[in-house]
């Protein structure tokens, strides 16, 4: 919607939980130290990653005295528009939150969540969320009645949201805009109608970036056609990019994964939309349960 005084971007967009995941380990230690240990794909390690900022955010927070071992096994993209790091440091938040016994309630949390990241309290919530603000103004949406079957094609380069938002021409904007029932109607209505297989709405979900990193990136337009090829009705960004997500296929899913293998353009990834209710439950059975 616009750059903001503060130098953020105001957007408003839709959030979806996938079931996608990594393994991330917290065991408390004796020492005062945070101890990160990486295995998979390469990140950013020592005070400079993500998780280690969140675990040293919330001790400070609530006075804790004791240290934590993270361990990670990184198997999401980087740089990739699918929010790994931001759904690791929401679990980081959780876990240490009661490994620590701090006892913040979920604002508190959403709060400090904020601070690491815009998209990082939508890991908190889960499902469908419309969010405005830079994305941490929250409101949930119904969940659609179907699971939704994706194909992610992640062309092997990583794109920072702050690399993506230089490309684009953006206008000032309100930041006094919140969102209102009206244009949280239109935009239920709009999810609803490009989800179903009965309507031919695929347009109406549109993603700002794109003209901006299209035309920089050739290989995305490579990548959106070998997606159209493979049978998916409707192609588009996953948040700044890099990834390209399909879906509404008219081809079986493991044809079309198996045609997009092929080409070389990029890793191929299928995966579920996971509603508000399941991905709470998977929270409860990783042993969160005080959300």
């Amino acid at each position: 919607l616009g750059k903001r005084r503060d130098g953020y971007h105001q957007i408003s967009t839709i959030y979806q939980t996938i079931d996608l995941k990594e393994e991330v380990v917290f065991e408390t230690t004796r020492s005062r130290t945070i101890q990160l240990e990486i295995r998979g794909r390469p990140v950013a390690r020592g005070k400079e990653n993500l998780l280690y900022r969140t675990a040293e955010l919330l001790r400070n927070s609530c006075g804790e005295q004791s240290g934590v071992k993270i361990s990670l096994h990184k198997r999401i993209p980087v740089g990739a528009g699918l929010g790994g790091g931001a759904g690791n440091a929401a679990m980081a938040l959780l876990a240490l939150n009661q490994l620590w016994q701090c006892r913040l309630d979920q604002d508190a949390l959403t709060g400090l969540a904020a601070q690491l990241g815009s998209d990082i309290p939508f890991f908190l919530m889960g499902g469908t969320v419309a969010a405005g603000g830079r994305g941490e103004q929250l409101v949930p949406l119904p969940d659609t009645s179907e699971i939704q079957t994706l194909i992610l094609l992640y062309p092997n380069f990583e794109l920072s949201s702050s690399d993506a938002y230089a490309l684009g021409q953006w206008d000032d904007c309100d930041e006094k805009a919140v969102l209102t029932s009206d244009n949280l109607d239109t935009t239920i209505q709009r999810l609803l109608r490009a989800l179903d297989p009965k309507e031919d709405s695929w347009p109406l979900l549109e993603n700002d970036f794109e003209g901006a990193l299209f035309t920089h990136y050739p290989i995305l337009v490579k990548a959106q056609s070998a997606l159209e090829k493979a049978g998916c009705k409707r192609v588009m960004l996953c948040g700044s990019g890099s990834t390209l997500l399909g879906f509404g296929s008219t081809k079986p899913v493991k044809e079309a994964v198996e045609q997009l293998s092929r080409q070389q353009i990029g890793e191929v990834f299928t995966c579920q939309t996971l509603s508000r209710n399941h991905y709470q439950q998977f929270l409860s059975n990783a042993g969160l349960k005080d959300v």
